[in-house]
């Protein structure tokens, strides 16, 4: 599209994320609000706890839309909010805590308005404008990232990481933004150069504030910076590419038929699991690929387990090892096979990774609990390690916990709690099965493993909780009806 001679007057949304901004908002929004560009005010409270709410509540303007979000979710989620709510022809971004001067809109604006630009950053550091002088660290720290940023995007940025970034609407909104905190910022720069948008750049003033006058970005997001920087850029999707997932399925159930022999015997792995699964279990439970029944076996000290199993292979082998057990039914198919509202709770444990549709099986699972009942996702973690193993065994994909728990929140349930589990295990992966290209679960492998690792990391992770792991362990539940 494009804008050459357009007008400027009202053609500008303005999405405001907002969070605990009692002493500036006011005064923010009264600046944004005295622009002729501005056609519309689109703010998320992200749940804020101090006044800010109340203050919102008291702005009587038609340009102004505001939207709650039910619970503190980060910048990034208020942003994907915001920008979904648009509706002017240009979207820019403006925080509520005074740093970035309004008044420069039409800088900002004017690639755009010219026909120029897709997207426009407005730079701290270039085109002399003035600027508070704080913190040395925090502006090194802020050069670094713009610069391992342009390294994965073949882009010139002095300043990848401005609030002042505005786009035309349908650049904005064609993007899907992923990240929930600040990691928003290097993800919107990797995929707007991944998509080719023409990126302009113009200088700004910045009046900078204190963490003692709010800020809240910390070292934290320059962490989660660098891996979004390298998640989300061509090249460093290429670097971390994961393998085709084209495999013949005869040859996927006899490897897979091997991992389960091999972790038959890892005693100590399998308690462990169904240690961390037991508190969410229920009298009635529905194991969904059951396997070869190992874990199916512990669950079943715990209520009655419908055995559930797609392969011919693993039903056979089920019904020949819980025969006499009337604790367990074996029943051959997949979770469609279950009645509504039939079960406590659904396991399923390094399964959900192996079916194409995971989003259909959530749904499936939320249909055959009862309300109230619970819901145990234990899959594998990170694309990272995602290695020619997990092809061979029919893995389709590895989960972050903030992926995976969407997944469970658009199934209709409720998630109510998610962590990383085994650390090393996760180390130990990367080196035998993504950088060796080795199997991680030959029988040798894991009877060390199962014997000298298990007990130390079960023991430590029993009262910490590490950042990443080779698996997730996400609990949900389906929620009573009012």
């Amino acid at each position: 599209m494009s804008n050459t001679g357009r007008d400027s007057a009202a053609c500008l949304s303005v999405v405001m994320p907002v969070f605990n901004e009692e002493a500036t908002v006011r005064d923010c929004l009264a600046a944004v609000l005295a622009r002729p560009e501005v056609a519309e005010v689109v703010i998320v409270d992200d749940a804020s706890t101090d006044g800010t709410r109340d203050i919102l509540a008291t702005v009587d303007d038609p340009r102004v839309r505001v939207f709650h979000q039910g619970h503190n979710q980060g910048k990034g989620a208020a942003l994907r909010r915001g920008f979904a709510e648009a509706t002017a022809d240009f979207v820019i971004v403006q925080d509520a805590d005074l740093e970035y001067d309004p008044a420069e809109y039409p800088r900002v604006l004017g690639p755009l308005l010219a026909g120029h630009a897709d997207v426009v950053y407005g730079s701290r550091f270039a085109g002399g404008e003035a600027h508070r002088v704080l913190f040395f660290w925090h502006s090194l720290g802020n050069r670094v990232l713009t610069l391992a940023s342009n390294a994965f995007t073949d882009l010139n940025l002095t300043d990848m990481e401005t609030c002042y970034k505005a786009f035309r609407r349908e650049v904005i909104q064609s993007i899907e933004i992923e990240e929930d905190r600040f990691g928003v910022e290097p993800e919107v720069t990797a995929k707007v150069a991944a998509a080719g948008w023409r990126v302009y750049e113009v200088g700004i003033s910045y009046n900078g504030r204190t963490y003692d006058e709010g800020k809240k970005i910390g070292w934290r997001d320059g962490v989660r910076a660098i891996v979004c920087i390298v998640r989300y850029s061509r090249l460093g999707q290429r670097l971390t590419s994961t393998p085709e997932h084209d495999v013949d399925p005869i040859d996927v159930e006899s490897a897979m038929d091997d991992v389960l022999s091999d972790l038959d015997g890892a005693d100590n792995y399998n308690g462990w699991l169904v240690q961390l699964f037991q508190p969410h279990l229920g009298p009635r439970i529905a194991e969904v690929g059951a396997g070869s029944g190992t874990i199916t076996a512990l669950l079943a000290e715990y209520g009655r387990v419908a055995a559930v199993e797609p392969s011919p292979i693993g039903v056979g082998r089920l019904r020949e090892r819980f025969d006499d057990d009337d604790r367990v039914e074996v029943i051959a198919g997949d979770i469609s096979v279950l009645e509504d509202d039939s079960v406590d709770a659904v396991v399923m444990s390094n399964v959900l990774e192996h079916i194409a549709d995971d989003h259909g099986a959530l749904r499936e699972i939320a249909r055959v609990v009862k309300p109230g009942g619970k819901v145990i996702l234990f899959c594998p973690a990170f694309d990272l390690l995602y290695s020619d193993f997990d092809r061979r065994i029919g893995h389709h994909r590895r989960y972050r916990r903030r992926d995976l728990c969407r997944r469970v929140s658009g199934a209709g349930l409720k998630v109510v709690d998610a962590h990383y589990v085994n650390l090393p295990g996760a180390l130990a992966w990367w080196v035998v099965a993504r950088l060796l290209g080795r199997n991680p679960t030959a029988s040798g492998s894991v009877s060390l493993w199962d014997g000298l690792a298990i007990p130390i990391i079960r023991r430590v992770e029993r009262v910490w909780r590490p950042p990443f792991g080779q698996s997730v362990l996400v609990i949900a539940e389906r929620p009573s009806p009012n």
